[in-house]
């Protein structure tokens, strides 16, 4: 069992990591932004199973679709920087971002409530 399981590299020049990237502060900020939402969804998803919690669920839904325009704007372009620098992570992150705000839409759409963004009703 002296043996390796692969065989030795040659000089190669390494495959950029993550690391070497720099990150805009926007792609930061919005990465931080959604590992909260990440953080507050799951564990209100899964108490939404108790029936009165799950009015919280529809009320953080309706703050979800208030905000959605910057949301998705911010996690698209999130998206798109860093699935072209190959950054998994944060580009699951913003992925995640974009339904969680998708899931917004049905939770206040399925409860019939008004939808209201950036201040502005909808009309139904």
């Amino acid at each position: 069992m002296s043996d390796v399981f692969w065989e030795a590299q040659e000089d190669e020049e390494p495959e950029p990591s993550e690391l070497t990237y720099k990150r805009p502060w926007w792609v930061t900020i919005g990465a931080v932004v959604d590992l909260i939402l990440l953080l507050v969804v799951v564990p209100v998803g899964i108490l939404s199973l108790i029936p009165f919690v799950f009015l919280v669920y529809v009320f953080f839904a309706q703050l979800l679709v208030w905000i959605s325009p910057v949301m998705l704007v911010l996690n698209i372009a999130i998206f798109w920087w860093s699935f072209r620098r190959k950054q998994a992570a944060t580009t699951a992150l913003a992925a995640l971002g974009i339904a969680f705000v998708t899931l917004a839409f049905v939770v206040v759409g399925l409860w019939q409530s008004p939808v209201v963004i950036l201040g502005i009703p909808l009309s139904q």
